[in-house]
């Protein structure tokens, strides 16, 4: 809910009323409100739990730590990640024709095929679930894909897969710098208004 955006940001959270919803008893819901609120995605206001808000700020700083995190990951993942898992990432990229055709939850499933699978490939798991983490929290910015990023975002993961097929780990990683560089200044572009496409 959180991740989708039906609880956004501000929202209240009532244990009771979700766990209704849910069909479930109040103390697991509460755990479960307890841990979202320690890992910073709830917080309290007096006596209630409030959904946290992404700023902008927020999701600048996120893919400024990504860029530095996915460049070592890749770099790692480099000669380590299989050739079949190679295939399938890019067979679903190229499923992908346009953006008409494509869903908002579709294309950021194939966003975190790329990025995970890179990441779990690595074979460091803190790089792994840390940037599993940080990619849940752009998400949570409520833009899941600015639609004129599409093609070149495609193109750009190509490009990485391509890098890391031929072995050559420090190209991939400085195009996997380049990529999240790109989708920062996609983001501050529609958010200025310079690019007027709606988010899908």
């Amino acid at each position: 809910m959180l991740l989708s955006g039906e609880l956004s940001g501000g929202a209240i959270v009532q244990d009771r009323r979700l766990a209704e919803r849910l069909g479930l008893s109040r103390t697991p819901v509460r755990e479960a409100l307890g841990r979202l609120e320690g890992e910073g995605f709830l917080r309290r206001e007096g006596r209630v739990l409030v959904v946290n808000t992404i700023s902008v700020e927020d999701i600048m700083e996120i893919l400024a730590v990504r860029r530095v995190m996915e460049a070592e990951a890749v770099r790692l993942a480099t000669g380590r990640i299989p050739k079949g898992r190679i295939d399938e990432i890019r067979s679903a990229i190229d499923g992908m024709r346009t953006v008409e055709s494509v869903t908002g939850d579709q294309h950021w499933s194939v966003d975190d095929m790329v990025h995970l699978s890179i990441a779990q490939a690595s074979g460091n798991r803190l790089i792994y679930r840390m940037i599993r983490d940080l990619r849940e929290r752009t998400r949570m910015f409520g833009l899941t894909r600015i639609p004129r990023r599409f093609d070149p975002g495609k193109a750009e993961h190509l490009g990485i897969l391509a890098a890391m097929e031929e072995g050559a780990a420090d190209r991939a990683a400085a195009l996997m710098q380049e990529h999240i560089e790109h989708a920062r200044q996609g983001i501050l572009d529609f958010i200025s208004g310079r690019s007027n496409e709606p988010t899908h």
